[in-house]
Protein backbone atom coordinates (compact mmCIF):
# COMPACT_ATOMS: atom_id res chain seq x y z
CA UNK A 1 0.00 0.00 0.00
CA UNK A 2 1.51 3.43 -0.77
CA UNK A 3 1.19 6.40 1.83
CA UNK A 4 -1.22 7.95 -0.05
CA UNK A 5 -3.61 5.20 -0.01
CA UNK A 6 -2.82 4.72 3.87
CA UNK A 7 -3.27 8.31 4.49
CA UNK A 8 -6.99 8.13 2.89
CA UNK A 9 -7.77 5.23 4.86
CA UNK A 10 -6.62 6.84 8.08
CA UNK A 11 -8.92 9.73 7.27
CA UNK A 12 -11.55 7.58 6.65
CA UNK A 13 -11.13 6.27 10.03
CA UNK A 14 -10.65 9.54 11.64
CA UNK A 15 -13.81 10.90 9.85
CA UNK A 16 -16.13 7.47 10.85
CA UNK A 17 -14.85 7.87 14.11
CA UNK A 18 -15.47 11.79 14.88
CA UNK A 19 -19.08 11.42 13.16
CA UNK A 20 -19.63 8.03 15.60
CA UNK A 21 -18.71 11.06 18.46
CA UNK A 22 -20.28 13.58 17.72
CA UNK A 23 -23.56 12.05 16.71
CA UNK A 24 -23.44 10.44 20.75
CA UNK A 25 -23.08 14.15 21.65
CA UNK A 26 -25.85 15.08 19.41
CA UNK A 27 -27.80 12.21 21.22
CA UNK A 28 -27.31 13.15 24.74
CA UNK A 29 -27.65 16.45 24.18
CA UNK A 30 -31.46 16.11 22.01
CA UNK A 31 -32.89 13.04 23.90
CA UNK A 32 -36.21 13.67 25.27
CA UNK A 33 -36.51 10.34 26.57
CA UNK A 34 -35.85 8.98 30.38
CA UNK A 35 -32.30 8.22 30.70
CA UNK A 36 -32.65 4.78 31.08
CA UNK A 37 -34.60 4.59 27.55
CA UNK A 38 -31.72 7.39 26.29
CA UNK A 39 -28.60 5.22 27.41
CA UNK A 40 -29.88 2.07 25.86
CA UNK A 41 -30.88 4.16 22.61
CA UNK A 42 -27.33 5.32 22.71
CA UNK A 43 -25.64 1.80 23.53
CA UNK A 44 -27.73 0.36 20.32
CA UNK A 45 -26.96 3.69 18.55
CA UNK A 46 -23.13 2.78 19.56
CA UNK A 47 -23.34 -0.52 18.47
CA UNK A 48 -24.37 0.00 15.26
CA UNK A 49 -21.93 2.36 14.46
CA UNK A 50 -19.40 0.85 15.59
CA UNK A 51 -20.19 -2.22 13.16
CA UNK A 52 -20.35 0.95 10.41
CA UNK A 53 -17.21 1.57 11.31
CA UNK A 54 -15.93 -1.92 10.90
CA UNK A 55 -17.19 -2.62 7.97
CA UNK A 56 -16.04 0.91 6.47
CA UNK A 57 -12.45 -0.23 7.85
CA UNK A 58 -12.72 -3.39 6.20
CA UNK A 59 -13.66 -2.07 2.88
CA UNK A 60 -10.61 0.22 3.29
CA UNK A 61 -8.31 -2.55 4.00
CA UNK A 62 -9.89 -4.57 0.64
CA UNK A 63 -9.57 -1.51 -1.50
CA UNK A 64 -6.15 -0.96 0.02
CA UNK A 65 -4.88 -4.47 -1.15
CA UNK A 66 -6.79 -4.30 -4.29
CA UNK A 67 -4.52 -0.72 -5.18
CA UNK A 68 -1.02 -2.25 -3.84
CA UNK A 69 -1.76 -5.43 -5.37
CA UNK A 70 -2.67 -3.79 -8.90
CA UNK A 71 0.59 -1.32 -8.25
CA UNK A 72 2.88 -4.20 -7.91
CA UNK A 73 0.97 -5.72 -11.46
CA UNK A 74 1.84 -2.87 -13.01
CA UNK A 75 5.49 -2.45 -11.59
CA UNK A 76 5.89 -6.10 -12.33
CA UNK A 77 4.90 -5.37 -16.48
CA UNK A 78 7.22 -2.23 -16.51
CA UNK A 79 10.27 -3.75 -15.50
CA UNK A 80 9.25 -6.83 -18.02
CA UNK A 81 9.06 -4.42 -20.80
CA UNK A 82 11.95 -2.44 -19.33
CA UNK A 83 13.80 -5.68 -19.71
CA UNK A 84 12.68 -6.07 -23.03
CA UNK A 85 13.58 -2.92 -24.09
CA UNK A 86 16.85 -2.88 -23.03
CA UNK A 87 17.64 -6.22 -24.66
CA UNK A 88 16.31 -4.98 -28.07
CA UNK A 89 18.61 -1.89 -27.86
CA UNK A 90 21.60 -4.12 -26.97
CA UNK A 91 21.05 -6.49 -29.80
CA UNK A 92 20.39 -3.37 -32.40
CA UNK A 93 24.02 -2.51 -31.12
CA UNK A 94 25.46 -5.66 -31.36
CA UNK A 95 24.39 -5.59 -34.87
CA UNK A 96 25.68 -1.86 -35.35
CA UNK A 97 28.83 -3.00 -33.97
CA UNK A 98 29.23 -5.96 -36.23
CA UNK A 99 28.20 -3.92 -39.19
CA UNK A 100 30.77 -1.34 -38.69
CA UNK A 101 33.58 -4.24 -38.02
CA UNK A 102 32.59 -5.35 -41.19
CA UNK A 103 33.13 -2.33 -43.13
CA UNK A 104 36.16 -1.53 -41.13
CA UNK A 105 37.68 -4.92 -42.77
CA UNK A 106 36.73 -4.44 -46.12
Amino acid sequence: MDDQSAAEARGLVAGILIGVLMGAAAALLTAPQSGQRTRRLIARRAEDWSDSAGQSLETAAEEARRLADRASRDARRAARRAREAASDVGTRLADVVERERGRQET
